[in-house]
């Protein structure tokens, strides 16, 4: 992103202007996806976006952005739209000035001509012919009136404008900032924060940041609020209301800033909330529940078999103490017996072949309506042997199907592609020997499957001994050590809350919330993981293999 300045006007503030240089599709570079509009003190900027003449995108191109370009107050859901003009002859420009701090998202939205069909080929024909014109001449004005244009849309991409700060009447470039974090529920009252201000001040900060001081849930932990729009009761003297506490805040605040010369800043991660939270518990569709991320199903299933056989070890004959890696091993051997084997986690990733043979066979009989194979897939087929055969048919009888551990059963073929393939393949064979071959097929389809099955059991074996040897055995000071088994100190950690909505809560259609809607994954990190990977995605399995080392919060 290049940098412009106008020239100095008599009378006039320097203007800056940034200049952003999208892709030929109209996206933005993706190492400036988001980017930093840095302050300036008594500077006034711009934004300019740039388009080469010519690009793909370069039909009605349109810039959509949740920065309120009409002046109005910040909404994040609400994009204003402002089109790309003309600069010269090489570039589409759109531009507009920065007056307000913040992040803010942008995409652009821009047209290309459709591919003609046939309807459309028909048409054209149709006027050549009536036109008596030769071909020639006459297609190329035929496609520009009946062609249709193609609607696009690129990703969102960010911006960020740095505020300008001023303290005791100085301009305070973000670079010079000295921050102290503190944490309120440490500090006593607000009405004896002064003198921590006064010593703050008097070592060189210059602004102070807050950990949270809405309410704190079950946990206690500042980053999992009960109430996200309250502040915690304990930070004051007396029982005072909402209203209240926040005239306290502010006046406690304005003498930071006017007295001790601190500025001060705050975060919230909105997406921890306590377990406990009312909020959640009429908002459940705020969480990764079973009903949004069906792919958590396994994970949850596993979840509460090793909460119930937790509280019931007595009925197994495990004893419930452990302090030794003996003992570690023992309660393993405990869950492979009461909790993994009955399980058969296994079938959340295995095609049923029971049932797959069931719909071949009816497809089978129907195949006269059915698919045909194509003539470049039948030779494919000719061309391929042993592994490389079967690999493909494997390919093929599967088709496009995406499939996550979901549902049991949930890995399926395609019945009718899968029939057409057996017929082209045994030629004048009969059903039974078609369905005899892909049996064996279907073993050769699920093999890697159960691999990957005993893979992820092997790795939720592994996390679930070292979570339980390290909170029992390693950690001496650690809330389990020393305490028994038991459906409060469970072997692990719960992964899920279950959370019970009012009566009156219902989802955004009106209806009672589902019991899959209830289940909500708690929050976590991974050990050595990417903090920008959503773990929580049907794309991963960090849930089902214990690898999530969890918080309370959801």
């Amino acid at each position: 992103m290049a940098r412009f300045a106008t020239p100095d006007q008599p009378n006039a503030p320097p203007f800056m202007i940034w200049n952003l240089d999208l892709n030929e599709d109209g996206t933005t570079p993706r190492e400036k996806s988001f980017i930093r509009l840095p302050s300036v003190h008594a500077h006034s900027c711009a934004i300019r976006f740039r388009l080469l003449i010519g690009s793909s995108a370069s039909i009605d191109t349109v810039l959509h952005t949740n920065y309120p370009l009409d002046g109005s107050e910040y909404e994040r859901t609400k994009f204003h739209a402002k089109r790309f003009n003309f600069n010269n002859q090489a570039e589409l420009i759109c531009e507009f000035r920065i007056q307000r701090p913040g992040p803010y998202q942008y995409y652009v939205s821009y047209k290309t001509l459709a591919d003609i069909d046939d309807d459309s080929a028909d048409v054209c024909d149709d006027v050549i012919a009536a036109a008596g014109a030769d071909a020639t001449t006459v297609i190329p004005a035929v496609e520009r009136i009946y062609r249709d244009f193609k609607e696009h849309r690129t990703p969102v991409s960010y911006f960020l404008v740095d505020p300008q700060l001023m303290l005791a009447g100085q301009y305070l470039p973000l670079d010079g900032i000295v921050l102290q974090s503190v944490n309120p529920k440490w500090m006593g009252p607000m009405n004896t924060w002064s003198p921590h201000f006064a010593s703050s001040h008097k070592t060189g900060y210059n602004m102070i940041h807050f950990i949270p001081m809405q309410q704190r849930g079950g946990s206690n932990s500042p980053y999992s609020l009960y109430n996200q729009l309250e502040l915690s009761d304990d930070l004051f003297d007396g029982d005072l209301t909402a209203a209240e506490k926040n005239a306290r805040l502010r006046e406690t605040l304005l003498e930071m800033t006017h007295k001790h010369r601190l500025l001060g800043i705050t975060d919230m991660v909105w997406n921890h909330t306590a377990f406990n939270s009312d909020w959640l518990a009429g908002h459940p569709e705020a969480g990764f529940n079973l009903e949004n991320s069906p792919h958590l199903r396994s994970a949850y299933e596993l979840d509460e078999a090793l909460s119930v056989f937790s509280a019931r070890l007595s009925d197994y004959n495990i004893g419930r103490m452990v302090g030794s890696a003996e003992d570690v091993e023992r309660l393993m051997r405990g869950v492979d017996d009461h909790v993994i084997k009955p399980l058969r986690l296994w079938e959340f990733y295995a095609i049923d072949v029971d049932e797959a043979l069931r719909q071949v066979g009816d497809a089978w009989d129907d195949s006269a309506d059915g698919p045909v194979v194509s003539s470049t897939d039948k030779q494919d087929l000719d061309s391929l042997s042993g592994d490389a055969r079967n690999k493909w048919l494997c390919a093929y009888a599967i088709g496009d199907r995406s499939h996550t551990l979901s549902t049991r059963g949930g890995r399926t073929i395609d019945p009718q592609r899968t029939a057409a393939i057996l017929r082209t393949l045994l030629g004048g064979g009969t059903k039974e020997e078609a369905l005899e071959h892909l049996r064996s097929l279907l073993d050769l389809i699920n093999l890697p499957y159960y691999r990957e099955y005993d893979a992820d059991v092997a790795c939720i074996r592994k996390n679930v001994s070292e979570r339980v040897r390290y909170e029992r055995i390693d950690d001496k000071g650690g809330w389990k050590h020393g305490k028994p088994v038991d459906g409060r100190y469970r072997i692990v950690d719960p992964l899920f809350t279950t959370v019970e909505p009012p009566p009156e809560a219902t989802d955004a259609e009106g209806k009672q919330f589902s019991d899959d809607s209830l289940h909500l994954a708690n929050n976590g990190w991974i050990w050595g993981g990417n903090p920008l990977d959503n773990f929580a995605g049907p794309q991963s399995k960090a849930y089902l293999r214990r690898e999530v080392i969890v918080w309370g919060d959801c």
